[in-house]
């Protein structure tokens, strides 16, 4: 077992040393590494999730903000929506909700 051992740290010796840091930063940063290359794709991902959720939201918001506009400055827009959202009718009409 011993003679095994000097034989592989024998050729060690022998190799480019060049390599064999490289070989060994290569499984360092692959796996062992608090954080290593499997993480860094998961972060990635992630972020890219959250960067789409922030543009989706930021698209509602938009189009909230825009209809916020019409119902500030268009009556009719404004009364429709009152109808449709708190069921508010005139005093002569009836009001059916469907659901």
């Amino acid at each position: 077992m011993r003679e095994r051992l000097y034989d592989i740290f024998d050729r060690l010796k022998e190799a480019n040393r060049y390599g064999v840091a490289l070989v060994l930063f290569t499984i360092w940063m692959a796996s062992l590494a608090e954080v290593d290359v499997f993480r860094m794709l998961e972060t990635r991902i992630e972020r890219n999730r959250i960067e789409d959720r922030i543009a989706q939201t930021e698209a509602e918001i938009a189009a909230l903000d825009a209809q916020i506009v019409e119902i500030q400055n268009d009556p009719s827009v404004k009364e429709r929506h009152a109808r449709e959202s708190y069921y508010m009718h005139k005093s002569n009409e009836d009001v059916f909700v469907f659901r």
